[in-house]
């Protein structure tokens, strides 16, 4: 992965952000490989660095105390692992862990909490990435109550593609039962009815989806509901940061309003003066 900061990033939130504020902050954001099963934090431990996917995928769990964990949303190129940091907190509840191998970008919780006090896009773009966190785990929470194994099969698949860019899913079947909180016996007869249908095939700890607009018609609306969801919010950020560049040039332009060195400004005369030439600068 390039360690070239002044380029576009590979995460989506960090590439709607304005090329001058990447250029600036792109320094403190370090590309690290996540090596497959690496525990990022624990819950109720102290939580220093925050994650931005480009190749990796991470799982977010609530683990009980009898040592199991049911996952709660995946985490990849769309968005950050560690909300609970950018909203106040030290520590997680839950528990992260690297689900799919690859790269990401690591920043200490310092640098990002400066970088977010500066007044310009970051803060408002994780912000809404962290309104839509939140709608992925409610969603997840409704799902695990109310749907069939096989709609939350299809969620769960459908989620990991949109962390990713590849319809090669790299997980088995026992890793999907860990995620969806179920039996692999179940999540086996579940997967056999996709592939029959053409949807799906597997092989070896590998999923290949064939049919994506299969897998979404067979999903239940939790999926739709979440993805909707995060696809206004990301439109909110990218809209939101074009409209500020714009103010930002409007202001420069205008006469009257100090903008770049060198550019040419406007006498401003107490009232009733006039100047005592015709430079627009004055004498």
């Amino acid at each position: 992965m390039s360690a070239n900061f002044t380029s576009t990033p590979q995460n989506t939130l960090l590439a709607t952000l304005p090329a001058t504020e990447w250029g600036r902050a792109g320094q403190h954001f370090k590309p690290i490989f996540m090596p497959l099963g690496a525990v990022l934090y624990e819950p109720a431990t102290a939580v220093n660095h925050i994650y931005f996917p480009t190749t990796s995928v991470t799982s977010i769990s609530c683990v009980m105390n009898d040592g199991r964990a049911d996952a709660l949303t995946l985490i990849g190129r769309e968005g950050f692992v560690g909300v609970e940091l950018l909203l106040g907190s030290g520590s997680a509840p839950c528990r992260a862990v690297v689900l799919s191998e690859g790269w990401a970008y690591r920043i200490k919780r310092e640098f990002l909490n400066e970088e977010c006090e500066r007044g310009g896009s970051m803060r408002s773009v994780l912000l809404r990435y962290a309104q839509s966190y939140i709608t992925q785990v409610t969603q997840t929470t409704v799902c695990n109550q109310h749907h069939s194994i096989d709609q939350q099969l299809c969620r769960w698949l459908l989620m990991f593609l949109d962390c990713q860019a590849s319809n090669e899913l790299p997980l088995t079947h026992e890793h999907i039962a860990e995620l969806m909180g179920v039996r692999r016996a179940s999540v086996t007869e579940a997967a056999r009815r996709l592939k029959i249908a053409r949807y799906i095939r597997y092989h070896r700890g590998h999923f290949f989806v064939v049919d994506r607009t299969g897998l979404e018609a067979r999903s239940c609306e939790c999926y739709g509901i979440a993805k909707r969801e995060t696809e206004r919010l990301l439109q909110m950020s990218q809209q939101t940061v074009k409209e500020r560049q714009l103010r930002q040039l409007s202001t420069e332009s205008t006469p009257g309003v100090q903008g770049p060195p060198g550019r040419t400004r406007r006498q401003i005369l107490p009232k009733g003066e006039v100047p005592c030439c015709d430079s627009p600068v004055g004498c």
